[in-house]
């Protein structure tokens, strides 16, 4: 592995054969780390398959959950008329035991 030393050596050299500039940009055009670290084309290509079926994976979870909340909904719905029905007879029975809690005192 090239060390940051070795990096500088080379640079170094490079200024005394070429020059100023053009050393600076060769070193600029060479990577920052190991060729065994800079990625090719087809290992590119191979994760953007990979992503795009993670893609379609989530893709297809959305939808499901896009399901459940419309069966949720759904149950929400049919739950509201008893809720509200519930609601009016307590206030009743509320209103009821106040007006005779009046009568009495």
């Amino acid at each position: 592995m090239v060390s940051d030393h070795d990096r500088r050596e080379l640079f170094e050299a490079l200024e005394r054969r070429l020059g100023d500039r053009p050393a600076a940009i060769l070193m600029e055009l060479l990577p920052p780390v190991g060729w065994a670290d800079v990625a090719r084309s087809s290992e590119l290509a191979a994760q953007g398959v990979a992503v795009r079926g993670e893609m379609a994976e989530l893709r297809g979870e959305m939808a499901e959950l896009r399901g459940e909340l419309a069966e949720l909904r759904a149950e929400i719905r049919a739950q509201l008329p008893k809720m509200i029905t519930a609601n009016i007879a307590s206030m009743l029975g509320v209103a009821g035991l106040v007006l005779g809690a009046a009568k009495l005192a």
